[in-house]
């Protein structure tokens, strides 16, 4: 007769109940539970190790809002982005055309066209419909906003907006 192993499980309550199992069966578990752990190991290491490209897709991803499958790919095999999507935007730190008056806050186009909306009262959730976006991308591109512009809430950013504009008019 082969030998009993013993184990403790539990039933989903507060009692945990003994189950007897044969030691070839636990000894099949516990290479299963160590396969699943290697493998996750496995991955996390892969992911770390492309810690670089993910980097660019999350920078690229908060300057373009969207990018393609072929766009991601591209990141991955060659660490940038090849063919940017249309739409003309800059790159971060680089000025808008003097011809928009907002243009000189260093901001993105989109940033741009988030922080036109702010100035004229619109919520989060109201930019995100106007634009098309999800309204947790208008949160961030509203982070980075104030963050560029060095204030602490959109009523200070939309003053600097406003201001700038009136500038501009005289």
């Amino acid at each position: 007769m082969s030998p009993r192993y013993r184990s403790r499980v539990s039933n989903g309550e507060r009692n945990a109940g003994v189950r007897d199992s044969s030691e070839a069966t636990a000894e099949q578990i516990d290479r299963e539970v160590r396969k699943l752990l290697d493998d996750a190991y496995q991955l996390a290491r892969s992911v770390l190790a492309d810690r670089d490209k993910f980097e660019v897709i999350a920078k690229r991803l908060l300057e373009y809002e969207t990018l393609s499958g072929s766009q991601i790919k591209e990141i991955v095999e060659h660490g940038r982005l090849i063919n940017p999507p249309p739409g003309g935007v800059w790159l971060r730190g680089k000025k808008m055309p003097a011809k928009n008056p907002l243009g000189l806050l260093h901001l993105t186009p989109r940033e741009t066209e988030v922080l036109t909306w702010i100035a004229q009262g619109k919520t989060n959730s109201e930019i995100g419909m106007i634009l098309s976006a999800c309204t947790g991308t208008i949160c961030k591109h509203v982070e980075r906003i104030l963050s560029k512009l060095r204030v602490e809430n959109r009523t200070a950013a939309a003053v600097i907006a406003l201001a700038a504009l009136a500038s501009a008019r005289k």
